[in-house]
């Protein structure tokens, strides 16, 4: 590829770009991109070789490319991913004139709370519009229905509105309902909003209202899929975390109780103690209380009286129920640094890819909930389908177990059933999340 063709591309993102990214249609080519545990298991094979991804561009590595049998991935694959240079600069040059951003785990301006937070679960690959160094203002996640009542999302705009004077950043989903509400008022009050979308993050960087935001450096907006991608449940319940990790808080406005993707969210952030969590209480939703018996803390629903969030937010987090939290995170921060591959450039590779080999010595969480389940699809699937077998061998699921589960997630709209052969892929949905 062309000097100008990749500007503002570190030569790591161009190849992580190029091994992971979607450019389109990828109807008619011989290979799909790689999926996050795929990257992952080359990552490690990179470590194992001394390499990093970049090295992947040069001519000279023809020799040892049938080494990648090793991470279980296909030499050729590989090549051709690495050969799309052209769809890379068509599909750069058309998300650069909308003014959209590509940043990768070897960049300096990722996220470190992904990074800290998530460990290998962050995405390798992060799209964005806006001021890049908004990322890290951390701040409140504020989540909940689309279908909130009025009343849910008043309290919601008070509580961004709160949020603008306290000079605490907003981070939300970008959904209708409770994300929206959170969003705007924020913005309109003045604050710093995040937003973590799901889907059409090309089409929502240019409209009108949030470019205001945007040129005003009050808005940035992020995604770890393909900018151009519509709508599909998988990807709406994988980006949940990212809203969480990004945050210092969270805060659940309204909630199914046991479905849903603001359930799912909530209750996956409580496993992983990612960031301390808030309910609405009383909330006008079972789930509200139900999150609140599981290890949530109650956030009273009338903030009229209560001179600063933040101030509230500080002081609760010293809570008995926070500091475990807090305390969770801060050891996920000293076992996570270092981890993951690419490093930035100015940290000692060798150094480095050692810390990576011996973090990636320890076996990854098992699947014990439903919730955990439906979080693995999105990468386990990407935009192919596989069958029961597949996904079970993938998962390490005992056979009655994953006939349970795949037959909740095609009920609930997360999964799509085919037949001739019987297999199962992410749904793809119109609406714009």
């Amino acid at each position: 590829m062309s000097e100008k063709s990749t500007a503002g591309l570190s030569p790591d993102t161009e190849a992580i770009l190029l091994l992971c990214g979607r450019f389109g249609s990828e109807r008619g080519e011989s290979y799909s991109p790689l999926t996050q545990k795929e990257y992952e298991r080359l990552t490690k094979w990179l470590l194992e070789s001394k390499l990093r991804p970049s090295d992947l561009l040069g001519g000279d590595l023809a020799g040892r490319m049938s080494e990648l049998v090793h991470a279980g991935l296909e030499p050729a694959r590989v090549e051709s991913l690495i050969a799309r240079g052209t769809a890379l600069a068509l599909a750069l040059e058309k998300w650069q004139r909308s003014g959209l951003w590509v940043l990768s785990r070897s960049d300096a301006a990722y996220p470190r709370r992904l990074k800290k937070k998530l460990g290998q679960s962050a995405p390798p690959l992060l799209y964005g519009a806006g001021e890049m160094s908004l990322l890290g203002a951390g701040g409140l996640a504020v989540v909940g229905s689309r279908n909130a009542s009025e009343a849910a999302l008043e309290f919601t705009r008070e509580v961004a509105r709160a949020c603008a004077r306290d000079g605490l950043g907003m981070v939300s989903g970008g959904a209708k309902g409770v994300d929206v509400a959170a969003m705007q008022s924020a913005g309109e009050a003045g604050g710093v909003v995040i937003g973590v979308l799901a889907a059409d993050l090309l089409r929502a960087s240019v409209n009108r209202q949030n470019r205001m935001g945007i040129q005003s450096g009050q808005l940035v907006l992020i995604s770890p899929f393909n900018p151009e991608a519509s709508f599909n449940a998988g990807n709406a319940m994988a980006r949940n975390r990212y809203i969480y990790a990004l945050a210092d808080y969270a805060l659940v406005v309204d909630s199914a109780e046991g479905e849903g993707g603001t359930w799912a969210g909530a209750t996956e952030n409580l496993r992983h103690a990612w960031t301390p969590l808030y309910v609405r209480m009383p909330g006008e939703s079972p789930g509200n209380a139900a999150l609140v018996a599981k290890g949530a803390q109650g956030f009273a629903s009338d903030i009229s009286e209560r001179a600063s969030i933040r101030e509230f937010l500080e002081k609760s987090a010293q809570s008995d129920t926070s500091s475990l939290f807090q305390q969770s995170i801060a050891d996920e921060e000293v076992v996570t640094t270092e981890r993951l591959l690419p490093v930035p450039v100015d940290v000692v590779v060798v150094a480095s890819f050692e810390t990576e080999h011996a973090a990636d010595a320890a076996p990854p969480a098992g699947l014990d909930t439903f919730q955990d389940f439906l979080a693995r699809l999105p990468s386990l699937l990407g935009d192919a389908a596989k069958t029961d077998k597949e996904i079970r061998h993938a998962l390490g699921l005992e056979k009655s177990q994953l006939k349970v589960w795949l037959a909740a997630a095609v009920e609930q709209g997360f999964l799509e059933k085919r037949k001739k052969p019987v297999s199962y892929v992410l749904p793809r949905q119109q609406a714009l999340c």
